[in-house]
């Protein structure tokens, strides 16, 4: 052993003879701070820490108890020293010049720690310690790092291999062997804490916040998802760091010394998107609403300016922010800036008059409409209120509000409000609602509609028992084909007959389908009126669809969907023992969607052959928005299919339902509450209610038709 001791010297001191010597001017005052190992045999190599030491060996005098040690090597912060053969355990001190300092007790032992590698890491890093005398028949060898016991993994005489223990903090490494004890090298625990934000895009500036980080920037390695981010700067706490170009969710790492740490997941998100802003005029102090999507809800991670004036938020979440309009602001544009992410909205302009509010922001020609604003006159006719451009008659005002109806032909788009030479922007009022286009509960237009379609042209076709009725873009209603009396004959318009149609489909050439339950037929009727058997089946069909490419789609009773082609000869999508029931849908990739009968509340869907549940549960009777898998239906039936938009529209019970974007919620109907409210009023989608609808469709411009037999009526509900 002693030879390689000796070797080692031999090394220090060539290193020492080739290193150009040091300086004196401006060193340090000289500081001993510790030293390890604190135990080990004569020839143990000690480093003791501090500055200031002295330029040569012969500068520094260390001491094991009464006896001088052979100073091996001297840098700028250690001096590495050999344990003397005639030592014995005691104090061990210091003296450069006339200033000696005493560090602790070097105890002359077997036991020795001489190297231990790596210094720094996560909890879970793996430290190999090297020395002598760790080897015990009495009791195992036993590791701390900063006093806390680490997992022993490998252990004999020279090498130990130890798990640094979670929390462990930063401190000394020491090894204990029956009874005995030696302290290593301090070991710098590494840990993230905190990110924050936690989310953003390219050049996102993210402060991590932890231990054991290098205080030069240089010195920490940043990692997000496997792209190096730039250090802004450090400190042992704290790194503020850049997101990289190209940056992508996952999570960040920060590596030291070869030893990585990892932390939370950093999430991409979209830069901000403002939906709307209200008011877009106003006074200072007044109270801006900003609404859209990927905000955040820490205010501190928002920063809005209007005309380049910064604004203090008073509230925040991922969707809206508030703030107050500072003095002094004039007219320029909005700016919202998300974890570094920017975009720009539209212009705001301080003045007296304001628009903040329109209730209800949405309805049909003749709705009545509360604006909400600030500045407006008091006399009716000195307002002038346009809904995207066509003017509405003022008919009581304040200097807060202003009642008016909606006037006749207008269409989806700002409210504008102007007074005493003033003009205001206010938010989007939206053409939509629902209407009764034919028929009503004190009506004898129809007995007891059952299914519904319209065309290309806006005609509305709806099956009455054993007749299908049309209803053309002016209002006028006709016998199409069909009537009262049921029979089983094809021919052209009222020649024909039928036995209790249950549901419509129509294709792009605007041939309709009816589903002729009692016959157990599919029936097509062309434009002309001309009524054929299209297909005959050996079961009663239940449900209806037609998808783009115009196959049809029949939904048999108890055994789910069947696929005909252009002969009618059917072919069974999937198993199943459910009813699928009035209008089926068909996305634009072939999957199929169907409300049940009443023994099932869900929505299925088929798809390569495979039947599942899309949302909603068999638990029956609970109504509920939310997400696809928390969503669930009173009593779901037909199920239409918008095109254009990716969208479907379910009736369940009295209320229209949309599923979209893997959310389902209730757009009209049970007057926006938890129980059904069985009615017949029309007006803003709030306010209406409906009575047992039956079926559903959709037209070329994303309009929802419904037919009702509690009603018995037909309803358009308008949605843009």
């Amino acid at each position: 052993m002693k030879k390689y001791i000796y070797l080692f010297v031999l090394l220090v001191t060539v290193s020492i003879a080739c290193r150009k010597e040091n300086k004196d001017g401006g060193r340090p005052p000289f500081s001993a701070k510790s030293f390890w190992p604190n135990s080990g045999n004569a020839g143990t190599i000690v480093t003791i820490n501090g500055t200031g030491f002295g330029v040569k060996a012969a500068d520094n005098e260390v001491m094991f108890g009464a006896t001088p040690a052979k100073v091996v090597d001297v840098r700028d912060s250690i001096l590495i020293v050999l344990a003397p053969e005639s030592g014995a355990t005691g104090a061990l001190s210091v003296k450069v010049g006339d200033k000696k300092v005493e560090l602790g007790t070097y105890t002359y032992q077997q036991l020795s720690l001489h190297e231990a590698s790596p210094l720094n890491g996560p909890a879970g890093t793996n430290i190999a310690i090297k020395g002598m005398g760790f080897s015990s028949l009495n009791i195992p060898a036993e590791v701390t790092v900063n006093g806390k016991s680490a997992l022993v993994t490998i252990v004999n005489d020279t090498l130990i291999v130890a798990t640094v223990p979670v929390a462990a903090g930063s401190g000394k490494i020491a090894v204990k062997v029956n009874g005995k004890e030696v302290a290593g090298p301090d070991f710098l625990f590494q840990s993230i804490q905190k990110l924050k934000p936690l989310s953003g895009g390219d050049n996102t500036t993210v402060t991590i916040t932890g231990e054991g980080f290098s205080a030069t920037p240089a010195g920490n390695i940043v990692v997000f998802n496997g792209k190096n981010a730039t250090v802004v700067s450090a400190t042992n706490t704290q790194l503020v760091v850049t997101a990289p170009a190209g940056v992508a969710t996952g999570p960040v790492s920060v590596i030291i010394n070869g030893q990585k740490t990892t932390g939370n997941v950093f999430t991409v998100v979209p830069k901000p998107t403002i939906k709307s802003v209200t008011p877009l005029s106003g006074p200072a102090g007044a109270t801006m609403t900003i609404k859209g999507e990927y905000f955040s809800a820490f205010t501190d991670e928002v920063t809005v300016t209007v005309n380049g004036k910064n604004t203090t938020l008073t509230s925040a979440t991922e969707k809206q922010v508030e703030l107050k309009i500072p003095a002094g602001t004039g007219a320029g544009k909005i700016v919202v800036t998300v974890n570094g992410q920017t975009t720009e909205g539209p212009d705001f302009k301080e003045q007296a008059l304001s628009v903040t509010q329109l209730s209800p922001d949405n309805g049909i020609e003749g709705a009545d409409v509360t604006i909400t604003g600030l500045g407006f006159s008091t006399v009716p006719s000195d307002n002038t209120v346009l809904f995207n451009g066509v003017a509405a008659t003022v008919s009581a005002a304040t200097a807060t509000t202003l009642k008016v109806k909606t006037p006749s032909n207008f269409s989806t788009g700002a409210v504008i409000v102007r007074t005493g030479g003033l003009e205001a922007i206010g938010p989007v009022f939206t053409k939509s609602g629902v209407v009764t286009i034919a028929g009503g509960p004190t009506k004898n237009t129809f007995s007891s509609p059952t299914g519904i379609a319209v065309d290309a042209f806006d005609n509305v076709y709806v099956a009455d028992g054993n007749k299908i009725l049309k209803i053309d873009p002016a209002g006028n209603i006709s016998t199409f084909a069909g009537d009262v009396a049921a029979g089983n004959i094809d021919g052209t318009g009222t020649q024909a007959r039928f036995s209790y149609i249950n549901t419509l489909a129509i294709d792009k050439y605007n041939n309709l389908y009816a589903c002729d339950q009692i016959n157990k037929k599919i029936r097509m009727i062309t434009p002309a009126g001309v009524v054929s058997t299209f297909a005959i089946l050996s079961y009663s069909p239940s449900g209806l669809g037609v998808d783009k490419n115009d196959n049809v789609y029949v939904g048999m009773q108890y055994g789910s969907v069947f696929k005909l082609d252009r002969f009618g000869n059917g072919t069974a999508m999937a198993t199943g023992y459910e009813s699928p029931t009035n209008a089926i849908a068909v996305d634009n990739n072939g999957i199929v969607y169907y409300g049940s009968d009443y023994s099932y509340n869900s929505i299925f869907k088929v798809a390569n052959g495979t039947r599942s549940v899309y949302t909603g549960n068999s638990g029956g009777g609970v109504y509920r928005d939310g997400t696809l898998a928390e969503a669930a239906f009173g009593m779901p039936t037909g199920v239409a299919y918008d095109a254009a938009e990716n969208k479907l529209y379910t009736t369940d019970n009295n209320a229209i339902r949309m599923i979209a974007d893997g959310q389902v919620k209730t757009i009209t109907g049970w007057k926006g509450g938890m129980t059904p409210i069985y009615g017949s009023q029309d007006g803003a989608l709030i306010d209406a209610t409906f009575s047992s609808i039956t079926s559903i469709c959709v037209d070329r411009n994303g309009n929802i038709y419904v037919c009702e037999r509690g009603n018995k009526s037909v309803r358009k509900i308008v949605l843009k």
